[in-house]
């Protein structure tokens, strides 16, 4: 199922953002049920992956995603590949 199907997802920001802090993203839900299915397919994907975003819920349906790589102190190509990835399940 795609998150765009999902009832009560609202819009997400069309790119990642790019810092020294990380690679986020910020999504919207009608529901925090709708939210809390959306984050366990994103779980899904990081231990597929063994690398796991950070996740704040903030304003009750709001949904913000933070890729970073502890290891290596820097955004690498394995924050890169997950964020698209995440994006997939959007499409």
């Amino acid at each position: 199922m795609n998150i765009r199907t999902f009832k009560g997802f609202v819009s997400d920001e069309s790119n990642w953002n790019e810092s020294v802090d990380g690679l986020t993203k910020e999504f919207s839900f009608s529901t925090q049920t709708d939210l809390a299915e959306f984050l366990v397919k994103v779980a899904k994907l990081a231990d597929e992956n063994d690398h796991h975003p950070d996740a704040e819920i903030y304003g009750a349906f709001k949904l913000r995603l933070k890729l970073f790589t502890h290891s290596e102190k820097a955004v690498t190509d394995q924050d890169r590949r997950l964020a698209k990835q995440i994006d997939s399940i959007l499409v």
